[in-house]
């Protein structure tokens, strides 16, 4: 079986150019290593591919036949090479994107606009999913790029921090007139709370950062809900109260269907209530075009651009 590919496509620009000399030129290196590459193939089928005549070298008929055979697959070989190229440089196709749906109304939707612009050949696909599934759903290859709330325990994702977001407590002012406002921590933890899963999302450590780090954190919590918009909604409803992120509920306390919650505490921790958000991708995914330019995007602006102000 041949191995010498290089040779192959030596032999096939000196069919087209003419001349070893002009295959050089057109192949970018010297007239001697064509001619060493030539030799090589020569030994390798075992036949003589060129004869000379005069002071030329023509093609015997091996030769004629080898050309003609490689002339039926090396041109599309080379077309497939070269669109294998061109999408490595080019920004076109679809890169798909998955995150935590609030986030990407508030950050992404009014970025979406001006990438597309941007790119008009490029395909967004945005999923919008929790964060464990998120991560899953790269490693399968589901996904090219998302964004967790939590570092995600796999080695095979690289991250990098692309925005930040501050935690509020609240509760509704019906809920606060039947169980009374919370100052202490004491207080707060005799209060029912609405959670995001079993890890206590947001309210952990907003819990550390502004009760204190070793404080125990609530036993009470008689609702855990996977989605944001329905622990506000059920915040709004006096079921409990609730840690959110600052975007989400500012319209609510502008209306003041709720009220935030600001312990009066003598130590606090050093912390601030701030969650950091980051940009997740396989480190084995193919850095195309397009892939990187939607991964740049995403980081553009870290460090002055966040959801909130920054601390």
């Amino acid at each position: 079986m041949l191995g010498n590919h290089d040779a192959l496509w030596t032999l096939w620009e000196v069919s087209r150019a003419g001349t070893q000399a002009a295959a050089a030129s057109r192949l970018g290196i010297t007239a001697s290593a064509v001619g060493q590459q030539l030799k090589a193939l020569e030994h390798q089928v075992g036949v003589a591919l060129f004869e000379r005549v005069g002071r030329r070298a023509r093609l015997t008929p091996a030769g004629i036949a080898l050309v003609a055979r490689l002339g039926e697959h090396l041109p599309f070989l080379d077309a497939a090479l070269e669109e294998a190229a061109e999408a490595q440089r080019t920004v076109r196709g679809e890169v798909s994107l998955g995150g935590p749906w609030p986030f990407f109304r508030h950050w992404l939707r009014p970025r979406l606009p001006a990438l597309l612009a941007r790119h008009p050949e490029l395909r967004l696909e945005v999923r919008f999913d929790v964060p464990s599934r998120v991560a899953r759903r790269l490693l399968d290859g589901e996904l090219d790029l998302g964004i967790v709330g939590l570092l995600p325990e796999a080695p095979g994702l690289e991250v990098r921090p692309v925005a930040q977001e501050r935690f509020v407590a609240v509760a509704s002012p019906a809920y606060l007139r039947r169980w009374g406002t919370p100052r202490s921590a004491r207080d707060f933890g005799a209060h029912r709370f609405i959670a995001f899963d079993a890890d206590l999302a947001m309210l952990a450590p907003w819990w550390h950062a502004s009760l204190g780090p070793k404080e125990p954190l609530p036993a009470q919590v008689v609702c855990r809900i996977a989605n944001l918009d329905e622990m506000l909604a059920l915040t709004e409803a006096g079921v409990g109260m609730t840690v959110l992120p600052d975007y989400l509920v500012g319209p609510a306390l502008r209306e003041g269907r709720v009220v935030a919650l600001t312990p009066e505490v003598s130590r606090r921790s050093p912390r601030r209530p701030w969650g950091t958000l980051w940009v997740a991708w396989r480190r084995t995914a193919a850095p195309t075009a397009r892939f990187l330019a939607v991964r740049d995007w995403l980081l553009e602006g870290w460090g002055t651009a966040t959801p909130a102000a920054r601390p």
